[in-house]
């Protein structure tokens, strides 16, 4: 059996997330930017928030604000805070579907390019200049190898492999090129 190239691992990769995307779209599942918020809550504290300055866990939330302080040191943080998208003035909703965007056109795309940073403006309602720093930082987070904080946000379909085939063997490919092409010819 042959060793797997970082090419094979990357297209396993750009699969499992398409086919972990919601079915209703993210618009559709995260329909308001609260739910985005409590999604990004959960994936980066599953057992609840904590202080980035003194590592606290006893945690209360600023409606007015919409963020959160820590009663011990009295710290203010956001769930973007110190992640892809700190310090972000774009609704999380953009964020998300420029998420969904990149996987879909990626694997839709023979798993080769990148949309264009004139598509992306196009269909975010966005800047040229924007949409190409949107897809830089989202690229950089979703990517093999990157912090996947985005991608575990909107990802929020797990599929099991079967027992017969091995984790990031060629297998695993051929299985994953199959359910996406019958996911696609399902929705044609």
């Amino acid at each position: 059996m042959s060793k797997m190239g970082q090419r094979e691992l990357k297209h396993i990769h750009w699969l499992t997330m398409a086919l972990s995307l919601p079915e209703e779209g993210v618009a559709g599942y995260f329909p308001d930017e609260q739910s985005r918020i409590e999604r990004l809550r959960e994936v980066r504290w599953p057992q609840g928030p904590t202080c980035g300055r003194c590592r606290g866990t006893s945690i209360t939330w600023i409606e007015t604000r919409s963020r959160f302080q820590c009663r011990s040191c009295r710290h203010q943080f956001s769930v973007t805070s110190d992640t892809a998208l700190h310090r972000t003035r774009l609704p999380l909703g953009m964020w998300f579907q420029a998420v969904e965007s990149l996987i879909q056109y990626y694997v839709s795309s023979s798993l080769q390019y990148h949309i264009s940073g004139h598509a992306l403006a196009q269909e975010l309602g966005v800047q040229y200049v924007a949409a190409r720093r949107i897809r830089k930082v989202v690229v950089a987070d979703i990517d093999r190898g990157g912090r996947n904080f985005l991608g575990a946000a909107v990802c929020i379909r797990a599929s099991s492999l079967p027992p017969r085939i091995a984790a990031y063997s060629y297998d695993h490919l051929r299985w994953l090129v199959e359910l996406q092409l019958s996911g696609s010819q399902r929705d044609s």
